[in-house]
C-alpha cells in the first residue's frame, strides 16, 4: 500500500471517528438536558416547565431572643436529634432578676388596687354620702311642705308670708341637694378612676411577668421535631446579639419543592396529584405529591404566580438546594 493511499485511509478513519463522537455527544445532550417547551399552534395542550429549589418542610432556625450569653451547646453539627432533645442553654441569671422584679411589681400593683378600693369606703367618702342622703331628704321634705302649703294657701289657711318662706326653703334645699349630689358624683368618679388605673397597673405588671417567664422558657431550647443539626453558627461562652443565629435544625426526610405557577395554569394542578420531578444536577427523575396550592398569588412585575408545594418521596440522592423542575401538560385555551 502506497503512503498516499495510507494517508487517505487514516484521514477517513479519523473523520469517521470525529463524526461518531459528535453524534454520541448530541444524543447524550438530548438525554441529559431537558428541552425548552414551546407552544405549538394547532396542538390541544402545551407542556410547561416549572423550576424551583429543593428545601425542607421542617426547618428550625434558632436565634437569640435578646442580648444573652450562650452558656452551653449540647449537640454537634451533623448530629441527629429527636423532638424535645436539648439543643443549647442561654444564660438566665438576668432573667431570674427580671422575674423577681416583675413579681414585686405585681405585689405593688395589687396593693395600690386594694388602697383604691378601700378609699371608696373611707370616712370622708362616708361623710359625703351621708351629706347627700341628708340633703336629698331635706329637699324632699321641703317640696312636700310646699305642696301642702300650696293647697291650703288659696283657702286662707296659710299666709302669703308662710307660702313664700316655703318656696324659699325648697330653693335652698334644692341648692344643697344639688351640691351634695355633685360632691358624691365627684368622689365616686375619682374612686372609679383610681380603681381603673390600679387595675390597669396590675394587668400590666402581670403581662410583664408573663413576658419574662416566656423569655425564661426560651433559655433552654429543645428540638421542635426529629431532624439533623445542619449548621451551628455560634460558640459557647460568647455574647449574642438580639436575633443572632445560633443553629439550624433540618428534617431531611421531609423534603419539598416549591414552584411558582402562572394564574392561567394553576388550575391544572390538584391536591394529591402525583408528579415527576426532574433533578438537573444528578440527571434523575423522582416523584412527589402536590400537598398545597397557595390561595394568594405573588405578583412579580405584571406576572402573578401561585406557589405550589410538592412533597417529595424520600430518596437519599436528594439534597437541599438542588435545582429541580416539574413538567405539566396544560390545555391550550
Amino acid at each position: 500500500m502506497s503512503k498516499k493511499l495510507l494517508a487517505i485511509l487514516i484521514t477517513v478513519v479519523v473523520c469517521a471517528g470525529v463524526a461518531t463522537g459528535l453524534w454520541l455527544m448530541a444524543i447524550n445532550r438530548e438525554t441529559h438536558v431537558p428541552k425548552t417547551d414551546v407552544v405549538q399552534p394547532g396542538v390541544d395542550s402545551t407542556v410547561y416547565t416549572y423550576n424551583g429549589n429543593i428545601s425542607s418542610n421542617y426547618i428550625q432556625n434558632c436565634v437569640s431572643p435578646m442580648a444573652l450569653e450562650l452558656k452551653k451547646i449540647y449537640v454537634k453539627e451533623g448530629s441527629y436529634v429527636k423532638k424535645g432533645d436539648l439543643l443549647y442553654l442561654l444564660d438566665d441569671s438576668d432573667v431570674e432578676a427580671s422575674i423577681s422584679q416583675a413579681r414585686a411589681g405585681i405585689q405593688l400593683a395589687q396593693a395600690n388596687l386594694e388602697k383604691a378600693e378601700l378609699a371608696a369606703d373611707t370616712i370622708s367618702a362616708i361623710a359625703v354620702k351621708s351629706a347627700y342622703d341628708a340633703a336629698e331628704a331635706a329637699y324632699t321634705e321641703a317640696k312636700n311642705n310646699l305642696d301642702r302649703i300650696s293647697t291650703l294657701q288659696p283657702l286662707g289657711g296659710i299666709s302669703q308670708s308662710d307660702y313664700e318662706k316655703a318656696q324659699i326653703a325648697v330653693v335652698t334645699a334644692a341648692g344643697q341637694y344639688n351640691q351634695a349630689k355633685s360632691n358624691l358624683e365627684t368622689i365616686d368618679q375619682q374612686s372609679s378612676q383610681n380603681i381603673r388605673a390600679a387595675q390597669a397597673q396590675l394587668a400590666q405588671a402581670r403581662a410583664n411577668l408573663e413576658a419574662v417567664q416566656v423569655s425564661e422558657t426560651k433559655r433552654s431550647v429543645t428540638a421542635n421535631f426529629d431532624g439533623v443539626v445542619a449548621d451551628i453558627w455560634a460558640y459557647e461562652n460568647n455574647d449574642l446579639a438580639p436575633g443572632q443565629k445560633i443553629m439550624d435544625i433540618v428534617d431531611y426526610d421531609s423534603l419539598i419543592l416549591e414552584i411558582s405557577v402562572d394564574q392561567f395554569e394553576v388550575s391544572s394542578f390538584r391536591i394529591s396529584d402525583k408528579v415527576p420531578v426532574f433533578v438537573n444536577s444528578i440527571n434523575q427523575t423522582v416523584y412527589g405529591t402536590v400537598a398545597k396550592i397557595s390561595n394568594q398569588a405573588i405578583k412579580t412585575g405584571d406576572v402573578s404566580g401561585f406557589i405550589v408545594t410538592i412533597d417529595l418521596d424520600n430518596d437519599p440522592v436528594l439534597k437541599i438546594g438542588l435545582l429541580a423542575e416539574v413538567k405539566k401538560n396544560v390545555k391550550n385555551n
